[in-house]
């Protein structure tokens, strides 16, 4: 099937599409708020979508799971806890002379860098136990292929909204750069310190070092005030922009009347993205027969839809430590070439996508993301409301993700 000839006698446009996808956001938006993991204005805004998605999808379902959503961002607070903790016991170790001290002082190290490895360097949640049990969902929203199933593509963005990030906010979008940085280098300072109370033999040395770290406690005092977990932002941007690309396509489908004959359209809106990719490995947890049932399947995530400028097809995700489809990624490349936009493919600087959640469970995935990564000012905080969407973006991507369904159903990956 060719969509620019189906594009060319389409009932329903992109104008309508962008149309569609600006005024459903600011709905959202205006009407449920912030949208933390597990609180009900995630539940009334999947709720909200469902209605919507109904007349396009012959099956359609809010699929539940349990997660622990505080636990992902509370890695900072305790790696700020972890080194105040580790600088205070190599005091102990230079002035009493106790290497027992020393070695406390590498064990709370060691304990901090757990939590920020576990959690956001492979988002596999060793804090969970620590924190309270809530209830997320994602939406399902299915078309159906007329004949027999031989390919399954996947589109989805992020229902939920994240805590303001307080230092981008309020300094700008280095703002968190300013205050990690330093209590980075105080960790490496402190281990150092450590390492020096347990080797060296000149007690002048040791406490002078350890007297050096008390530079780096204002620093840990800042992790604690990293995210504010009393103001959610909008997340206009980030992510309603995904999830309504990816019900624009099924809209498209339905309203043009457009059914593929072997394949099959998902979208699929996911909850708790902000809180580790909880929704997406809930998903994938929950369908172990997508990657076996022989149904060629793979998976795009549309995030922070705003600027053109920046937009980028994610090869590797999660800061680098997971490998997404060069396939899809040339799908998408391909597609966005087809439409005029000549989008580049490259790694993720810092954070993730629900794409490498798909990759991980063995999914053939990829992301396109459209934002400035320095990251934007408006990258959780306030700012990202309805009022500073750019239409003109997220048309041209609804554009993308329908050319990327016709190619795939044409050829697969």
């Amino acid at each position: 099937m060719d969509y620019l000839k189906t594009k060319e006698k389409a009932k329903t446009d992109l104008k309508i599409l962008t149309d569609f996808a600006t005024d459903s956001i600011k709905h959202i938006c205006d009407s449920f708020g912030p949208r933390p993991c597990g609180e009900e204005s995630e539940r009334k805004a999947l709720e909200y979508m469902y209605d919507q998605l109904k007349p396009y999808a012959d099956k359609i379902w809010i699929e539940n799971f349990k997660c622990h959503p505080d636990a992902f961002m509370s890695f900072v607070p305790l790696a700020g806890a972890c080194c105040a903790a580790a600088t205070a016991t190599n005091l102990v170790s230079a002035t009493k002379g106790c290497k027992k001290a020393a070695l406390g002082s590498l064990a709370f190290l060691g304990t901090g860098v757990a939590g920020l490895v576990g959690e956001f360097l492979f988002y596999k949640q060793p804090l969970d136990p620590f924190f309270k049990e809530k209830e997320s969902g994602n939406l399902i929203a299915v078309r159906e292929a007329t004949g027999e199933t031989k390919r399954r593509i996947i589109l989805s963005g992020h229902i939920d909204s994240a805590p303001e990030w307080t230092y981008t906010y309020k300094l700008g979008s280095h703002g968190a750069i300013y205050v990690a940085a330093p209590a980075i280098l105080g960790l490496l300072y402190t281990a150092v310190t450590a390492g020096v109370a347990l080797k060296s033999k000149k007690p002048c040395l040791k406490k002078k070092m350890a007297l050096g770290q008390l530079a780096f406690l204002p620093a840990y005092a800042g992790l604690f005030g990293f995210t504010n977990g009393k103001k959610y932002v909008d997340g206009a941007n980030d992510d309603l922009t995904g999830c309504y690309v990816s019900a624009a396509v099924m809209k498209y489908l339905a309203e043009n009347d457009i059914r593929f004959e072997n394949t099959e359209v998902i979208c699929m809106p996911a909850g708790g993205e902000e809180a580790g990719l909880r929704g997406s490995k809930a998903f994938f947890k929950a369908h172990p027969e997508m990657k076996d049932d022989g149904v060629e399947t793979i998976f795009i995530s549309f995030d922070t839809i705003r600027d053109e400028d920046y937009m980028m097809i994610y090869e590797k995700d999660m800061t680098g430590m997971v490998k997404n489809d060069k396939r899809v990624c040339n799908l998408l490349k391909n597609a966005a070439a087809k439409c005029g936009i000549d989008v580049p493919v490259g790694a993720i600087p810092l954070g993730s996508t629900d794409a490498a959640a798909a990759s991980e469970a063995g999914i053939a995935a990829a992301s396109l993301v459209a934002m400035d990564p320095a990251p934007a000012r408006y990258y959780h905080t306030r700012l990202d409301k309805a009022d500073i969407l750019m239409p003109e973006t997220i048309g041209k991507v609804i554009d993308i993700a329908i050319q990327t369904v016709f190619d795939f159903d044409e050829a697969g990956i």
